[in-house]
């Protein structure tokens, strides 16, 4: 008996490749058209439809082709700085201004306009 995976890992590929046809569709494209557009052959977009197996590298260039390529970074977002790290950017984080004896050097001390 070949293990073609499970129901738990082929229902989100169905719906992904559902997704990814009715995107393709909304487009006018053809399968033909699109895989031409990704570099990809025609039957890797048929079994990306299915949801089937695909290469991961196959799937970024249908998703560049399809302009949808902007969703990877909501599907793996960046990760949160770890709270140790956040205090390390505050302690080296500018707190006031320096103390420079003045911005030109030829310049009279400042003094109340009274003090004259």
């Amino acid at each position: 008996m070949t293990n073609n995976g499970s129901s738990f890992e082929n229902a989100p590929l169905a719906t992904l490749g559902h997704r990814l046809e009715q995107r393709r569709l909304a487009r006018d494209l053809t399968q033909a058209t699109l895989a031409r557009e990704a570099g990809v052959s025609k039957s890797t977009i048929e079994r990306l439809e299915n949801g089937a197996s695909v290469q991961l590298a196959n799937l970024v260039r249908v998703l560049r082709a399809l302009e949808l390529l902007d969703g990877l970074d909501r599907l793996v977002p960046e990760p949160a700085p770890r709270p140790m790290e956040l205090l390390a950017r505050e302690g080296k984080r500018r707190r006031r201004a320096s103390s420079s004896k003045s911005a030109d050097a030829g310049d009279e001390p400042w003094t109340w306009d009274d003090e004259s």
